[in-house]
C-alpha cells in the first residue's frame, strides 16, 4: 500500500458516502438503536465530510472509506450521550 493519499474531490466524496452507506446505516444504528436517529447523523456526516472538501482534494485521506465511516461513529456516540442526558433530566418536581 501506498503512503500517498487517495485524492477525493467533492464529487467523489459524495460517491463515497452513497458507496459506503449501507456499511455506516448498520454501524450507527447499532449504536442508536433508532432509524430516524440514524437517518439524522448520516445526513449529518454527510455534511461534515462534504464541507471538508471544499472543491479541493482531501489532503490527508489514505482510506476514503474509512474517514466517513470514523465521522459517522463519532456523531453517533455523541448523539447518544446526548439523548442518554435528555432521559436522566427529571422534568418537575420529584416526589418518592
Amino acid at each position: 500500500m501506498s503512503d500517498t493519499p487517495f485524492p477525493v474531490t467533492a464529487e467523489d466524496a459524495t460517491g463515497v458516502l452513497v458507496e459506503h452507506r449501507e456499511l455506516m446505516f448498520g454501524v450507527v444504528h447499532d449504536i442508536l438503536g433508532s432509524v430516524a436517529d440514524t437517518e439524522d447523523v448520516l445526513q449529518q456526516t454527510w455534511l461534515s465530510w462534504t464541507a471538508r472538501s471544499g472543491g479541493a482534494p482531501l489532503d490527508g485521506v489514505h482510506n476514503p472509506r474509512a474517514c466517513p465511516v470514523r465521522i459517522a461513529v463519532n456523531c453517533a456516540l455523541t448523539r447518544r450521550a446526548a439523548i442518554s442526558r435528555r432521559r436522566e433530566t427529571c422534568v418537575g418536581p420529584w416526589h418518592p
